[in-house]
């Protein structure tokens, strides 16, 4: 890792990513707006997030394998290119076939190639930064893709309405070309470690299986899938909380949703600025213990105010969460595996979001959104007593070692 903090470097990837999470997210958003449209079909909306959500799952292992095996940067840059490049395609094929043929085409290969873009991404950053600051630098990256995933379906809605889709498909290009050149003008990048070429499929598994033997790489993987299970029964049980629950109108979901947005962009600001603290798994351990407390409390929110604190507070604690772990992760893990640990921990989270969907909407319909908040919340807070185990022991080890 990187004694001195490359500060032209990391500025490149944050900003490089801020813009790649934006166009993702601007174009998903307006294909959404399209294919609904032109189909009147919630079914076909379905298939196109569920084309997006794949990729991931799907390419994950062999997308850690080639961020372990070639500079990461030039992934950065040939996946961002080959994304504008895609826009181009769709663009052509909306002329001459369908706008919802360019819809899907557009989606499936710009998420096929995010695949690979974020666990590079994730790869590079800790050889740009020292270890005291890459919580900090995670941080920025965190609250660059809060204020992303608020202007890229802001402009999807704006853009969609002067334009369609076509012109969302060329200003989408334009920002894959100005994420690969800030990617490309990230210079001085020490020599990754070198790791065994074997082939792709063999390489993958040893990077499952190097995660598989460190306690601490499948604990805190494990706690990512879990948060995210559960937080699919939030997003989907907080409007029916809304209108069912509290008895409210629905236009106080939009607000809720607002408010979990904003605790989660002024702790990403808090800690840009103050840093996560120099005991990563004790900070995502309390920030897991958050997020498990938060849905509880929500789930039992008697009103308005108290469901909107809870929120705001959950939207903290899932960035703390996210910015601890993904620090402690790219820290524990060995740069030759680096590539596919991220990689894991993103597939991880893709199923675990996947499985969600399909059962939080029955689950919720079956039991209650009450009671179904009350199981999501008991289900993070009783994984996050062996990290809460592990961080203390490691703190102790630390002390220990200071003393002696």
């Amino acid at each position: 890792m990187a004694t001195v903090t490359n500060r032209q470097g990391v500025v490149n990837l944050v900003a490089g990513q801020a813009i790649s999470v934006s166009g993702d997210l601007l174009l998903l958003t307006a294909a959404s707006i399209v294919v609904f449209d032109r189909t009147d079909s919630a079914t076909a909306v379905s298939l196109l997030l569920a084309i997006a959500a794949l990729p991931t799952v799907v390419l994950g292992p062999l997308a850690g394998t080639l961020a372990d095996w070639f500079p990461r940067r030039r992934i950065l840059v040939v996946t961002d290119l080959s994304s504008a490049v895609a826009c181009g395609v769709a663009l052509l094929l909306s002329r001459a076939l369908s706008v919802e043929a360019a819809a899907f085409v557009s989606i499936a290969v710009v998420s096929a190639l995010s695949a690979f873009y974020r666990p590079a991404a994730q790869a590079l950053l800790p050889v740009l930064v020292s270890e005291e600051g890459l919580g900090r630098a995670n941080s920025a990256i965190r609250l660059a893709s809060s204020l992303a995933a608020i202007a890229g379906p802001a402009a999807a809605a704006f853009l969609t309405s002067r334009g369609g889709l076509e012109l969302v498909l060329l200003v989408d290009a334009a920002s894959f070309v100005v994420s690969a050149g800030l990617a490309l003008l990230i210079q001085n990048v020490p020599p990754a470690a070198v790791s065994t070429r074997r082939n792709a499929f063999r390489d993958a598994w040893a990077g499952l299986d190097y995660a598989r033997k460190s306690r601490n790489i499948r604990l805190i993987t494990t706690a990512v899938g879990v948060v995210l299970l559960a937080g699919t029964v939030v997003n989907a049980g907080t409007l029916p909380l809304v209108v069912r629950t509290l008895d409210l109108p629905d236009n106080r979901y939009g607000a809720l949703l607002a408010i979990e947005g904003a605790g989660a962009l002024a702790l990403a600001a808090f800690m840009l600025t103050v840093g996560p603290g120099k005991r990563l798994l004790v900070t995502g351990s309390f920030a897991l213990l958050g997020t498990g407390a938060t849905t509880i409390l929500l789930g039992g929110a008697p009103t308005f105010g108290v469901a909107a604190a809870a929120l705001l507070l959950q939207g903290a604690s899932v960035v703390a969460f996210q910015v601890a772990f993904a620090s402690y992760l790219q820290h524990e893990a060995e740069d030759a595996y680096r590539g596919r640990v991220m990689s894991l921990v993103g597939m991880v989270a893709s199923l675990a979001q996947l499985a969600g969907f399909a059962v939080a909407g029955p689950l919720i319909d079956a039991i209650g959104t009450r009671a179904a908040f009350l199981c999501a919340g008991i289900a993070v807070c009783a994984v996050a007593v062996p990290v809460v185990s592990l961080a203390f022991v490691s703190a102790r080890t630390a002390r220990e070692a200071t003393a002696a």
